[in-house]
């Protein structure tokens, strides 16, 4: 069944049409507006699937409704048929740049309003139809995302799929597909070189597909981990700390043999991916590996623990050495102090949480570590020069 909405700002047009027989296109619901913000309030509040409505209104035009809702791009607009007791040419290039799909002049007859209506419905039904199986294809692939990489990326890696053309599909999938979307590397390497491979590739997949696609260098058991959902750089970081301490559990349960996972620094996707995937170029991971600095160290701890609120003296604990050793090291390593750093993670975080959620100010300050919440809109309004409430009010 269908609704639909006539919007006119006579009375006695608007009844008269509202009267026709609208069950016999299976229309369950009919609805009145005598102005564009009362279809406005009706369109928010009920699932219309046709609007027919008069051009000339005092105020704001029925032009003006089939534009802004257009605007606010809505999964499936509803169809719009225009009348106008005016035959200028002006309004029919109006009606046909707002996307109606008909324009019919006043006094309109009920037979063509009908066919016109009949018209709008077919259309509103292959929508449907096509959103349905859509749907369908979607929830498929998201069901199977550890074959993601060979259906979708594998022809993008090798060249026989633009960066554009894999956008586009990976927005159809609502799979982030930004400009500027990061990953990180990671590197695996087992203890025991006889521990079945394909095995330990499957109990990666599927710890890590949750969240991630991953995507296997072809000489190497380097992986790269692209993000599912579009997170804030920092999050990403945090995540992948977070899941691959996980992994390493794990895996160190199941094979008992010691399995090693070595995390690099975050690249640019559609700048770095290909290359490193493809063995072209080497991958920060391998950098990192030879890498053995504190500073990395101490930052590797940081985001695998940060939502613990890790101190100095815990990561002191953890690498067994002195925290003044820690800090003169990393401030030495990094040219930031320890404090500074935490502090910057702390206020990006913020800045994601207050962006991104609902929660209350004094829940957030608590997460981050603050003692209470009084201190930390004091420290964030140094830091941004507003607070809190008046950053999420932008």
């Amino acid at each position: 069944m269908y609704e639909l909405l006539i919007v006119d700002d006579e009375e006695a047009t608007l009844q008269g049409l509202a009267s026709l027989q609208w069950e016999q296109l299976q229309i369950s619901r009919v609805h009145c507006a005598t102005s564009v913000r009362k279809a406005f309030d009706i369109v928010s509040a009920c699932s219309i699937d046709v609007i027919v409505t008069d051009i000339r209104m005092p105020g704001r035009s029925g032009i003006d409704l089939i534009q802004e809702m257009n605007e606010q791009q809505r999964e499936q607009q509803p169809k719009c048929i225009l009348l106008s007791g005016y035959s200028e040419f002006t309004y029919a290039q109006a009606a046909i740049k707002a996307r109606a799909i008909d324009y019919l002049l006043k006094p309109v007859h009920d037979e063509d309003l009908m066919k016109a209506v009949r018209q709008a419905l077919a259309e509103r039904l292959e929508e449907k139809k096509e959103q349905y199986v859509q749907e369908k294809s979607v929830e498929a692939i998201k069901t199977h995302l550890t074959h993601i990489s060979e259906s979708i990326f594998q022809p993008w890696l090798t060249g026989d799929k633009s960066d554009e053309a894999l956008k586009i599909e990976l927005h159809h999938y609502e799979i982030n597909n930004r400009d500027d979307a990061r990953a990180i590397p990671i590197t695996v390497f087992r203890d025991d070189q006889k521990q079945e491979e394909d095995q330990l590739h499957e109990r990666i997949q599927q710890e890590l597909t949750a969240s991630y696609i991953l995507l296997q260098n072809e000489r190497s058991t380097m992986y790269v981990l692209y993000p599912i959902h579009d997170r804030e750089p920092l999050e990403f970081e945090v995540n992948v700390h977070r899941d691959i301490s996980s992994l390493r559990k794990g895996l160190k349960k199941e094979f008992y043999q010691g399995v090693s996972i070595i995390i690099g620094e975050p690249i640019l996707f559609w700048k770095q991916a290909k290359q490193i995937l493809t063995g072209n170029k080497k991958a920060p991971i391998e950098e990192g590996i030879r890498d053995e600095r504190l500073a990395k160290k101490v930052k590797e701890y940081i985001h695998a623990s940060f939502l613990n609120q890790p101190t100095l003296q815990d990561v002191a604990n953890e690498l067994y050495l002195n925290p003044a050793y820690v800090s003169k090291r990393f401030k030495e390593e990094t040219g930031e102090t320890f404090t500074d750093y935490i502090h910057r993670l702390r206020m990006n975080r913020a800045v994601s949480l207050l962006a991104d959620t609902n929660l209350k100010v004094s829940v957030i300050s608590k997460e981050l570590g603050y003692q209470n919440a009084s201190y930390f809109i004091r420290v964030f309004k140094k830091e941004f020069n507003q607070t809190p409430h008046e950053f999420r009010k932008r």
